[in-house]
């Protein structure tokens, strides 16, 4: 009998039959998660300066001021790793779901400091198309990486 050996990407896992413990014949293959998990405590301060987070949303207090561009820049956000970007994307996903949906994206300024006013209809939506290359609705950790470093 040969042994198989997984594709990269795919991990193999050995099951035994749920009849005879001693039947362990079935294999299943499943793909890896290629993401890195965030660390349970991370906060956004360890990756970005308190002072440049404060003066970004100190920027766009006023409804309707919020521009994604210059946040992300006076932030310090734009000048991240592509690592650090996908870190500060887990931090916004509240319920780790792989994307941003419009629902969390209007306490987006809230997640920088607590406090601060939420997002208009209108500034979420304009974010998520700004986002969203697939048009499923929502922004995902690839879409989110694109925008913030081009």
């Amino acid at each position: 009998m040969s042994t198989l050996q997984p594709r990269p990407g795919f991990t193999l896992y050995k099951l035994t039959c749920a009849h005879d413990a001693h039947c362990s014949h079935s294999l299943l293959l499943r793909p890896d998660h290629q993401e890195t998990p965030q660390p349970p405590n991370m906060s956004l301060t360890d990756i970005l300066s308190a002072e440049a987070i404060e003066n970004a949303v100190k920027d766009c207090q006023a409804p309707d001021s919020f521009s994604y561009k210059k946040f992300f820049q006076l932030c310090g956000l734009t000048q991240k790793t592509p690592q650090e970007v996908k870190d500060v994307f887990r931090i916004l996903d509240e319920d780790n779901s792989g994307f941003i949906e419009e629902s969390e994206l209007k306490f987006f300024l809230q997640r920088f400091v607590p406090g601060a006013r939420t997002l208009t209809e209108k500034e979420a939506k304009s974010f998520i198309s700004a986002a969203d290359d697939d048009s499923d609705g929502r922004i995902g950790v690839e879409e989110f990486q694109t925008m913030v470093l081009s």
